[in-house]
């Protein structure tokens, strides 16, 4: 659907559920987005038909597949939904594999992703949710010019009662 410096965002594929499956299965992940972990590969094939339809039908969450310009290869995935309540703001989300963190993809797949969004669904308001004590994406959320607007206690996408750092971004 469009692309970064060296990202491609495109549609998921059934094909992908085992990659994404194994994906969603890392310790890291698991840690700090336990709601996103898939129960098995028949539950990953769920939700790629579901993001799939979304997509077909431009309708929110809008999930893509992340892929390395360079190799074709699927190492994550990033997508908006809307905030319970609004028509006219969303929450963006990403994941990226172990493989490939640290190297600025995330950074990068979120400025793409909030680009894409603006352009596409016209939403101006923006906002990231951390769990408290991932440092990694409070870096990508800052980089990526989402600005911290508060903390968030007892979400349901936050198993642990860690907190939720909430990140707001405005477009013009």
């Amino acid at each position: 659907l469009f692309e970064s410096k060296n990202l491609c965002f495109r549609r998921f594929e059934i094909t992908d559920a085992p990659v994404l499956f194994e994906h969603h299965l890392e310790p890291e992940l698991k840690e700090w987005i336990p709601n996103e972990v898939y129960e098995d590969l028949d539950d990953t094939k769920d939700a790629i038909n579901f993001y799939q339809e979304c997509v077909d039908n431009n309708e929110l969450p809008f999930v893509l597949a992340i892929e390395l310009k360079e190799t074709n290869h699927l190492i994550g995935d990033t997508g908006v939904n809307l905030v319970e309540g609004t028509e006219d703001e969303v929450e963006i989300g990403y994941s990226i594999c172990c493989k490939h963190s640290g190297k600025g993809y995330a950074t990068e797949a979120v400025i793409a992703m909030t680009n894409f969004v603006v352009e596409t669904f016209g939403i101006k308001t923006l906002y990231g949710r951390v769990m408290k004590g991932n440092v990694a994406s409070v870096k990508v959320m800052e980089k990526a010019g989402y600005q911290f607007l508060k903390e968030e206690y007892g979400a349901e996408d936050d198993p642990y009662n860690r907190g939720m750092l909430i990140f707001k971004k405005e477009v013009k």
